[in-house]
């Protein structure tokens, strides 16, 4: 008992230890500008970043794993303030980057947004070693296995004949984005896309079953989905995304078994890195690009709407483009059902609002005629609404919400059924595009409230009774 007692204090004050060294390097960082060491406070700033989302893993594997592909999304934006402090060109707003410590103050956001979404995701789901091993309930029921199965398959069917009938986008040469546009069925490739956030938690659940020819197949499909996902031209943060959202109920359900789960992490990024960088090789080679320009070029776009951003607001007071009656045209869209675009006869809101602000012409012209806003705008958008302390406030909301529903996530894949799993992951994967892109819509419009009641229902009648009569079963209470 002494032992386990000196060791929970030795870990406790390596943990206060880090948490201090974190806190002080971060207030270095952030005076670095103000002392005049502009550009070295970007390269400072993705170190700092690199090395909080390390700590976070090995700390938090559960919480982490939930939050790993926005954080790596988050990365890339730091990666980006490196070029654009040095310099870069910044090709949609058509202008180059002067080096002003825009991405240190960055940072001081991110961890705004993971403490208020740790705090959301801790007050879900409580993370800890089980006493009684943890056994996902629809594992347990072979009319639960054969339908959810069965919908992956269906789903993979769909992506194998959206191939077949409208093209590869790899196999063609053609860009991803103007291949579904002109595809007369784009409802096929919609159908697979739009549940690929179901098939990975699904099929990541089934792999915890104890019925080994369950597993296989699993993971059988698993890799025919990252496969399809690549020769339908989704590049590396899309796959990263899937191998990312299969881990998490796996490591999940490992960590509170009491099991390692680092080596789930490692392999799922090394698939990742592999399957995401030879689809981004050959989508750019076969449409005839540059590889290294257009990875630079892409990179720099990471990070420009917050930088072009950061250059107009103040600590109280939004961008002159933006302000209140930006936030004024957000707040009229979240009635609809169907998802802002520049198609759209209603007022233009949100990221695309932004992006109209600033971006120059032709480059708006490729975006709607592509039907896709690539550029990130997660910690920018609040800041166009409200400068930097009201932003930080949206942010902090967003970042509990967001944590929150990355336990409810996991719960459901304890507790639920295929159903409520499907609805849930319909949520979760809104949130996610939203946290991604700042198109803050799909976390806060009619579409994603209708979803959000239909699962509060279904969960009510439906599944917390069935789970409730299982609980001793799988251990859970």
């Amino acid at each position: 008992m002494r032992t386990i007692r000196a060791d929970g204090r030795a870990e406790a004050a390596l943990g206060l230890t880090v948490a201090t060294l974190f806190l002080l390097a971060l207030t270095i960082n952030a005076m670095l500008p103000a002392l005049g060491e502009m550009e070295p406070s970007a390269t400072c700033t993705l170190l700092l970043a690199v090395a909080g989302v390390i700590a976070l893993i090995v700390a938090r594997p559960v919480f982490a794993v939930s939050m790993l592909y926005t954080l790596v999304i988050g990365l890339t934006a730091f990666v980006a303030g490196v070029g654009i402090e040095s310099g870069g060109f910044l090709r949609e707003t058509d202008i180059f980057g002067v080096a002003n410590g825009a991405f240190s103050r960055l940072l001081s956001f991110y961890v705004i947004f993971v403490a208020c979404a740790q705090f959301g995701f801790n007050r879900f789901l409580k993370v800890r070693t089980a006493h009684e091993p943890i056994r996902a309930r629809m594992t347990l029921q072979p009319i639960s296995i054969v339908l959810g199965l069965g919908l992956v398959a269906a789903i993979l069917a769909t992506g194998v004949l959206a191939g077949l009938t409208g093209g590869f986008s790899v196999l063609s040469g053609v860009n991803r984005y103007a291949l579904r546009n002109d595809a007369s069925n784009s409802t096929l490739f919609n159908l697979f896309l739009n549940n690929q956030t179901f098939v990975a938690v699904l099929l990541s659940t089934f792999c915890t079953s104890s019925n080994k020819t369950v597993r296989w197949v699993s993971i059988f499909m698993m890799v025919a989905d990252l496969v399809l996902e690549a020769l339908h031209g989704e590049q590396f943060m899309a796959v990263l995304h899937v191998c990312m959202t299969v881990l998490t109920p796996l490591i999940a359900i490992q960590a509170m078994n009491g099991k390692p789960v680092m080596r789930y992490l490692g392999i799922g990024s090394a698939v990742a890195l592999v399957i995401g960088s030879v689809s981004l090789f050959y989508a750019y080679k076969g449409q005839g690009l540059d590889v290294a320009e257009t990875v630079m070029s892409r990179f720099l776009e990471q990070g420009q709407a917050w930088y072009v951003v950061d250059g107009d607001a103040h600590l109280f007071g939004a961008p002159a483009l933006g302000g209140m009656a930006a936030f004024g045209r957000f707040a009229a869209s979240l009635g609809s059902f169907t998802e802002p675009t520049f198609f759209s006869d209603a007022p233009v809101s949100g990221l695309r609002d932004l992006m109209l602000s600033y971006g120059t012409p032709e480059i708006l012209k490729a975006y709607v005629f592509d039907d896709v806003t690539f550029t990130m705008g997660n910690m920018a958008v609040p800041v166009y609404w409200f400068g930097y302390a009201g932003g930080a406030l949206f942010v902090a909301l967003t970042g509990a919400i967001y944590g929150a529903v990355s336990a409810m996530l996991i719960q459901v894949a304890m507790r639920g059924g295929v159903v409520m799993l499907w609805l849930t992951t319909k949520i979760f994967a809104y949130a996610t595009y939203s946290i991604q892109q700042g198109d803050y819509w799909t976390l806060f419009g009619a579409r994603t409230l209708f979803y959000l009641l239909i699962a509060l229902i279904w969960w009510v009648c439906i599944d917390a009774r069935r789970s409730n009569a299982d609980a001793t079963r799988t251990g859970l209470s």
